[in-house]
C-alpha cells in the first residue's frame, strides 16, 4: 500500500507543481500546447525508440512470444467491447472516441512500470514492457488518431511515434548495436516522460472549475470500469490457461489509473480536454484505493 501510495503520489507532486504555477500566472494555459509537443515529439519518441530497440530481440521475443500473443488477443477482445460500450457514454464521436481510449488503455508507461518492479522485480518489470508492446502499438496507430482528429489514413498513420516504433523493432530485430550515446539520450529523455505529463495534468485542470471535474458521474463509472471491472476480467479471464506471473502481470498492468494521452494528445492540436482531466483527477485519486484491492485479489504485493 505504501509503495502505490508514494508511486501516486510522487506523480501527483508535479501535478500539484503544474496547477500552482498556472494559477500564480507564472505559466500560461497556451504553455500547455509547447509542453504537449515536446512530450510527443520528443520525449516519448524517445521512450518508444529505447524501449523497442531494447526488448524488440529475436532472444527475447523467441522466448517471451506468448506475452505478445497473449497482450494482443486481450487487446482485441477489450478495444472491440470499448467501441461499443463507448456509446453508452456519448453520442459525439470525438468523446465517444475518448471513452473509448480511456476504456482500453491505462498509465501503465508513468505508474505501472515503476509500480511492477517495486513489487515483482526487474524480471517481471521486463516481462510487462513485452506484454505492453501491443498496447503501445494501439497508442499510436489507433490512439494517437482518434484523439487528435488526424484520421486513419496510412499517410497520417506515420506520425513520429510510429516511426520511432519501426526504426526500433528494425534495429533491435536485426541485433544492431547502438551507440551508448544514443542510448542514453532516449533513456534521459524518457525518465522526462512521468514529470512533464504530469505538469501538464496539472496546468490543464486549472484550466477549469475543480468541482466540475470531480462532479461527473460517468467519469466515476469509467474510472471503475479502467481500475476495477476491467483488470478482474482480465485476471480471472486469463487465469484458466496463462502461468501465475502473466496473469499478475496483465493485470497489474490493466489496473492502473487512465492513461493521460488523453489530455496530451487533444493538447497537441489546441482541442479541450476537460473530460481528460477528470479522469487523471478522479481516476488517480480512487487508484490509492482500488490498486491495492484487486493486486491483493490476485496475490500481488
Amino acid at each position: 500500500m505504501l509503495i502505490i501510495f508514494e508511486q501516486v503520489f510522487t506523480l501527483f507532486a508535479f501535478a500539484l507543481a503544474g496547477y500552482a504555477l498556472s494559477k500564480f500566472r507564472i505559466v500560461k494555459s497556451d504553455h500547455t500546447q509547447i509542453l504537449s509537443g515536446i512530450l510527443v515529439y520528443v520525449f516519448s519518441t524517445c521512450n518508444v525508440f529505447k524501449t523497442f530497440v531494447a526488448n524488440f530481440t529475436v532472444e527475447y521475443i523467441s522466448q517471451r512470444w506468448y506475452l505478445i500473443l497473449v497482450s494482443a488477443i486481450v487487446l482485441v477482445i477489450l478495444a472491440v467491447a470499448a467501441r461499443f460500450g463507448s456509446t453508452l457514454f456519448a453520442k459525439e464521436k470525438y468523446v465517444r472516441q475518448s471513452y473509448e481510449y480511456t476504456l482500453v488503455v491505462p498509465n501503465y508507461g508513468y505508474v505501472g512500470y515503476a509500480l511492477c518492479e517495486s513489487l515483482l522485480g526487474l524480471a517481471a518489470l521486463l516481462d510487462m514492457v513485452i506484454f505492453a508492446l501491443p498496447l503501445t502499438a494501439y497508442v499510436y496507430m489507433k490512439g494517437y488518431p482518434m484523439l487528435t482528429k488526424s484520421g486513419m489514413s496510412l499517410k497520417k498513420l506515420f506520425n513520429a511515434n510510429i516511426i520511432a516504433m519501426l526504426i526500433g523493432a528494425v534495429i533491435g530485430l536485426s541485433g544492431i548495436r547502438m551507440p551508448e550515446l544514443v542510448m542514453n539520450i532516449a533513456e534521459k529523455s524518457s525518465s522526462c516522460m512521468g514529470p512533464v505529463s504530469m505538469l501538464l495534468m496539472g496546468i490543464t485542470i486549472s484550466e477549469f472549475d475543480l468541482i466540475k471535474l470531480v462532479n461527473d458521474k460517468k467519469v466515476y463509472i469509467t474510472s471503475i470500469l479502467r481500475l476495477v471491472v476491467i483488470p478482474i476480467l482480465v485476471g480471472f479471464a486469463l487465469k484458466p490457461f496463462c502461468p501465475l506471473e502473466v496473469v499478475q502481470i496483465a493485470v497489474l498492468l490493466y489496473a492502473m489509473p487512465c492513461g493521460l494521452n488523453t489530455i496530451v494528445f487533444p493538447k497537441l492540436v489546441g482541442e479541450r480536454c476537460e473530460l481528460g482531466a477528470s479522469w487523471a483527477t478522479v481516476s488517480n485519486i480512487l487508484a490509492c484505493a482500488t490498486i491495492p484491492m484487486v493486486l491483493a485479489l490476485f496475490g500481488i504485493g
